[in-house]
């Protein structure tokens, strides 16, 4: 994108039509008219410009929450050294010239200097059409930032194209997906969690986070503290300046706006509610949860609004003065994409039950379950998001309906073949399941809630809902494969299926065959189970493995790093994945990992990118 020129200075067009709004130290105004409550000499001081500077704004910009007529605009300055009053601009090109609407607005060391402006009704934004806005901060510009507008709710809509992440662990490698996700043609990007980690990988230590570039390592400032978990509001806050200060990371979030919800790790790994996992009795930590919430709401470009509101108007309800962290924010949501497509944003973290057979690793990670992950009392969701995601989901007019999900709903086994003395051995010191074939991966995932995910399944079919695609990210694999009622029943028919689900590998966070490979070899974790069959021998057993348990899977690759693109029309879906060479580099190259097509009406998924074998005649 263009920049502007630092010739441009405001100007005044008395024929513009004055409108504005205060609000939480927002002034906003259509044209370039200056409304009473700002004087015209004070409002040419403002949004004069006389260099880009980045610098000021080391965090650059970023939007999201799209609307028919809104989006919410995000900045941070480095420092407030002359006041704290900040101007912004949008409009239809770089030049800003004819900005469409500008505005100034307040911030203070309170909110660590973040600067968010949430813009809604404003007739002046066109539905469905892109924008470009920027800041200015005692003659200092931002870079300039590009975001869409969503298309009208009725609007007849040919085609919607985006892209979507999960999992960046900063420490782990570079942003080199990020950068060519930046360059793609696209719409909106959603995040599905995992935008920061709590943790950073201990010096010389052995954990799910080692392996990665020497400049990429830091600790948390909370003094007192070790450095090597965020533990507070400042390292929170800390965390988020870190990684947003990533210049790929950067690249994406200005050139399309974002939606987004969190997973685990934007408060600390394998939560539920107000507490951690890995220990049989976790400690509440209720102020550390709050932290955590006010940090996600400072740093991610949300609108946030009464905690009465209704997730419908693509807002975060929060209000930080309420006592219980867990009812101070509410994050799931849903937004409207013409009569396309209707997308359901879920939060997996703050209302969900613990863990059913205990919070120690032997507990949630290679175990053979136990009766409690069948209670139809346990939930994922809780009681009022599940009714609120089912009656979207089950009564959307629109002909996609697209589950923004964190946590893998399919099931995820690792068959008896690959256990202790089966006829494929993997795994030598994990037992075989005399009750069952195999053992679960991990019961963090919907595995450890079954009854609820039986209940998903069960109501979607019964709405006669057609077209329900899942889109996740959480457990660092590749994967594309079918959402059924009865993950017993090894039959791909659409008897069983009642959507397709596309999974997307992480951007940097260690994947399998990193974890099996240890950190002594380049990876990360315990390599201990797996034989030395080397990289490619291990991330061709992986995928064999994952087939071979997961027969409801098409595809699976868990040695890869990148994103998942979707572009969806009124007849088909196509996902297509991409994977980058390296993340231990700062270059990197790009390729097609796999590419599939759902057809509109069908719960099918056909693979597109290899070609098929023609019988001989």
């Amino acid at each position: 994108m263009d920049e502007q020129s630092s010739k441009d200075v405001f100007y005044l067009n008395r024929k513009d039509f004055l409108r504005y709004s205060l609000s939480a130290g927002v002034v906003v105004w259509a044209g370039t008219q200056v409304p009473g409550v700002i004087g015209e000499a004070e409002a040419a001081n403002l949004f004069r410009v006389r260099r880009i500077n980045p610098g000021v704004f080391p965090q650059s910009v970023a939007s999201g929450d799209p609307q028919k007529d809104g989006i919410v605009l995000w900045t941070r300055l480095a420092a407030l050294n002359r006041g704290n009053r900040v101007a912004w601009e949008i409009s239809r090109d770089t030049t800003f010239r004819k900005p469409v609407l500008r505005g100034t607005a307040r911030t203070s060391g309170s909110r660590d200097n973040t600067v968010k402006i949430q813009l809604a009704g404003r007739r002046e934004l066109k539905p469905f059409t892109t924008y470009y806005y920027r800041f200015i901060y005692n003659g200092n510009a931002s870079r300039t930032g590009r975001f869409k507008t969503l298309p009208a709710p009725n609007a007849d809509v040919s085609r919607i194209r985006f892209g979507y992440i999960s999992c960046q662990d900063y420490t782990n490698g570079y942003f080199t997906a990020l950068s060519f996700l930046a360059e793609e043609n696209l719409d909106y990007v959603f995040h599905l969690g995992d935008y920061i980690y709590e943790t950073v990988p201990p010096p010389g230590g052995n954990s799910f986070q080692g392996g990665g570039p020497e400049n990429r390592q830091f600790k948390f400032p909370q003094d007192g503290d070790d450095g090597l978990e965020a533990v507070s509001l400042k390292d929170y806050r800390f965390a988020y300046k870190k990684y947003r200060a990533d210049r790929n990371l950067q690249r994406v979030q200005e050139r399309y706006a974002f939606i987004a919800v969190w997973d685990d790790h934007e408060f600390v790994n394998d939560c539920y509610g107000v507490n951690p996992s890995g220990v049989a009795d976790p400690p509440r930590q209720e102020q550390r949860r709050s932290d955590a919430n006010r940090a996600w709401a400072e740093y991610q470009p949300v609108g946030t609004v009464g905690l009465a509101s209704s997730p419908d108007n693509g807002r975060v309800r929060y209000q930080q003065s309420v006592a219980d962290p867990i009812q101070e924010i509410g994050i799931y949501r849903s937004f409207a994409f013409g009569n396309l497509m209707d997308l359901v944003m879920t939060d997996e973290r703050l209302y969900r039950d613990s863990h059913p057979c205990g919070e120690e690793t032997v507990d949630k990670y290679f175990t053979n379950g136990c009766a409690e992950i069948n209670d139809p009392n346990r939930t994922m969701l809780g009681d009022r998001q599940k009714e609120y995601f089912l009656d979207k989901i089950t009564n959307s007019s629109r002909t996609w309906k697209i589950w923004g999900n964190e946590t893998m709903v399919m099931q995820l086994k690792v068959a008896n073949t690959f256990l202790s003395g089966g006829a494929n051995e993997v795994f030598s010191d994990v037992a075989q399941n005399q009750n069952g074939d195999g053992v679960y991966l991990s019961l963090d995932q919907w595995d450890g809630y079954q009854a609820e995910r039986r209940e998903i399944a069960q109501r979607v079919r019964a709405a006669g809902t057609e077209n329900f695609v899942t889109i996740t990210g959480d457990i660092h694999t590749f994967i594309a494969g079918y959402v059924k009622e009865d993950y017993d029943n090894p039959l791909n028919d659409p008897s069983n299926a009642v959507g397709t689900a596309f999974v997307c590998g992480s951007v940097t966070s260690s994947n399998l065959v990193e974890l099996a490979l240890g950190a002594d070899n380049g990876g990360a974790g315990d390599n201990s189970r797996i034989p030395a069959v080397g990289e490619q021998g291990l991330a061709e057993l992986q995928t064999a493995l994952q087939k071979t348990s997961n027969p409801h899977f098409e595809f699976n690759d868990s040695s890869k790093h990148g994103y998942n693109l979707m572009e969806v029309t009124k007849n088909e879906l196509i996902c297509t994945m991409k994977a980058v060479s390296t993340i231990q580099r700062p270059q990197a190259e790009l390729s097609t990992l796999a590419q599939f097509r759902v057809p509109a009406g069908r719960v099918e998924i056909i693979r597109t990118d290899v070609p098929v074998a023609v019988p001989a005649t």
